[in-house]
């Protein structure tokens, strides 16, 4: 009697994994390394992403960019559409896009995968080689939690429309990343990349505070990025200044010592630009361009 109990646990405990719905087998499967296929995409809704890319009133920039960083709040998916079309006029073959890793999940302070990654606009796909290359160093490991970082997941749909065949390496950083990785990780990077690379950053601003405050943290920040003072970001707070002082700092570097690129201010707007209602808990964004 009792075998026969256990059996039939153990059927309807089968039947359950089997009838899931679509979202519930992808998290089991995500969190057992069971999928090693594509990524799925955070959003599924194509006109939250082609409606901002339909009303871009900007004008491609004539030089080469080389870098860029845009918010990741959707909310402000106008600055992010604005971004990529200022940068679209690049042949770029090579993007790296670099994101805090929001909730914490990975086993590692940087993480990567080789996957491909699918979006609204098709499958993205991911430098396996390069990612090969970054996984030498010790403290980054390739992980499964990429399907829910948002991070990444609200920017990967802009890349694949304006640069369709660009491959992808993705970072994610720890806020407690020592700086010590940081700088190896630069130095790696230094390898990987090409000079039509394209450093997408994936970063928000001033996070928790009245736009009134948050105005006199983006003072401080920008005034660091216009001076191209890497180090000098680490003297800002986190998340008060930015999200994600790391992927700042990996652009910074990069662009002052690979790209020998220049910072150029695209836009800066808060989130109360985007609601009549007071806000008291704002956040902020700095969108740059480096060419």
């Amino acid at each position: 009697m009792k075998l026969k109990f256990t059996i039939g646990l153990l059927i309807v405990a089968l039947a359950g994994f089997f009838f899931l719905p679509k979202s519930a087998q992808v998290l089991r499967q995500s969190i057992t390394g069971q999928n090693q296929g594509v990524i799925p995409p955070q959003f599924g809704d194509k006109s939250l992403f082609l409606s901002p890319i339909k009303q871009v009133n900007n004008i491609p920039s004539a030089e080469f960019v080389t870098g860029l960083t845009v918010p990741h709040h959707l909310l402000a998916r106008d600055l992010i559409a604005e971004a990529f079309n200022f940068a679209s006029r690049g042949k770029h073959s090579q993007i790296l896009l670099i994101s805090p890793d929001h909730f914490n999940l990975g086993d590692s302070n940087i993480s990567t995968t080789a996957r491909n990654f699918s979006s609204v606009f098709g499958e993205l796909e991911t430098d396996a080689a390069a990612v090969a290359g970054m996984e030498k160093l010790s403290f980054i490991h390739e992980q499964d939690f990429f399907y829910r970082e948002h991070g990444l997941q609200a920017v990967l749909p802009f890349i694949k429309y304006y640069f369709p065949k660009a491959k992808i390496i993705a970072l994610t950083f720890k806020e407690t990343t020592p700086r010590l990785q940081l700088e190896q990780t630069v130095d790696e990077l230094k390898k990987i990349l090409t000079p039509d690379s394209l450093v997408v950053q994936s970063t928000d601003f001033s996070h928790y505070l009245t736009p009134d405050q948050a105005a006199r943290r983006d003072e401080q920040t920008i005034k660091i990025l216009k001076q191209g003072d890497a180090a000098g970001l680490f003297s800002l707070n986190q998340p008060a200044n930015l999200d994600s002082i790391a992927s700042q700092y990996v652009q910074t570097r990069l662009q002052n010592e690979f790209f020998k690129s220049k910072f150029y201010l695209l836009d800066h707007k808060n989130s109360q630009d985007y609601t009549k209602e007071k806000v008291e808990s704002s956040t902020s964004y700095i969108v740059q361009a480096y060419f």
